[in-house]
């Protein structure tokens, strides 16, 4: 080949690259802004800005706990409790927790970006490409209070934040006081979309920590797991329905999307017919009380304020 010809397949072979390059669409790339702070999180350390103004949740749980400061996400998740989607409305929805729409997200030009690591890990780079971009992580959604007391300190509210928890302890020793010496036994019930299997949630979950602040009692099928080891709820067969028994059941569904939490609906109110839920002592003496699905996975302070809404509403009245 002539020093020419090579010269030209060179030529040639630039100018397919560039129209290559030409056909996707150009990355965001994040500069570190001057005025900002080194925090340490699970996927590695960000320099994050001193007073972020567009933060945007990619989780429930970092949703829950910016409402709880005071701060109003740039943008969220699509898959959040209905009661945190209803103080939502107008903020962009930027598709499932694990499955975020990137271009979507660009759009907004967030200064800070917040999710939990497992379901950002993969994109990190990604969403780090977009905006500083912080992870948190939880063992069980007992351990709730770590990861807010972390993102007061991410957004530079530590103050804040400690003076949102030190609120709920006040509320907790109040109805604390309430609570019967004889404390009843609490079930807590999720039900599933798919026939045959429930979801008894333990100790370690996000109400059942709440309960063990109250010092109500928990059925012995519950009364089990740690803050800091999962799981925080088991699952079990219709069969075992006993299981799910105790003075006082407080029942619940979700679904991540409008036709998983259809169908979880559904199949309440089949379970609702079976004459082994019927024979239930809860279930015969109308101690049955419908409740969100933060009772499971809330995991915010504000969140524990509907949990405590709930306490008073139907466990202090059912004990008095």
């Amino acid at each position: 080949m002539t020093l020419k010809t090579w010269l030209l397949h060179g030529l040639l072979a630039g100018l397919v690259a560039i129209g290559a390059i030409a056909c996707y669409p150009s990355p965001v790339v994040n500069s570190a802004p001057s005025d900002c702070r080194m925090v340490s999180h699970p996927l590695g350390e960000t320099c994050v800005p001193m007073q972020p103004s567009r933060v945007v949740a990619l989780d429930g749980t970092a949703a829950g706990n910016l409402l709880s400061l005071g701060v109003t996400p740039a943008g969220v998740a699509s898959n959040l409790l209905p009661q945190m989607a209803e103080r939502l409305p107008g903020v962009p929805r930027l598709g499932q927790s694990d499955q975020i729409n990137l271009e979507a997200l660009a759009v907004l030009q967030p200064d800070l970006i917040i999710g939990a690591s497992w379901d950002i890990e993969g994109t990190y780079d990604q969403l780090s490409a977009i905006a500083p971009t912080v992870a948190f992580d939880m063992q069980t959604t007992a351990d709730w209070q770590r990861p807010f007391r972390f993102h007061g300190q991410v957004l530079g509210l530590e103050a804040q934040a400690e003076a949102v928890l030190e609120q709920y302890q006040r509320r907790v020793e109040a109805l604390n006081a309430q609570v019967s010496a004889s404390p009843m036994q609490v079930s807590l019930v999720r039900v599933l979309d798919q026939s045959g299997q429930i979801s008894l949630y333990l100790k370690n979950c996000f109400g059942g920590s709440i309960l063990a602040d109250l010092g109500f009692a928990r059925p012995l099928s519950q009364n089990e797991g740690t803050p800091d080891q999962p799981p925080f709820s088991k699952l079990v067969s219709q069969e075992a329905l006993p299981q799910a028994d105790g003075d006082v059941i407080l029942l619940f569904t979700f679904g991540a999307t409008p036709e998983i939490a259809a169908a979880a609906e559904a199949e309440l109110d089949r379970l609702k017919t079976d004459p082994l839920w019927q024979s239930l002592k809860a279930v015969q003496q109308n101690q049955v009380y419908p409740v969100g699905h933060y009772w499971g996975a809330g995991n915010s302070p504000l969140a524990a304020d509907w949990v405590l809404d709930d306490v008073e509403q139907y466990l202090l009245q059912a004990s008095s």
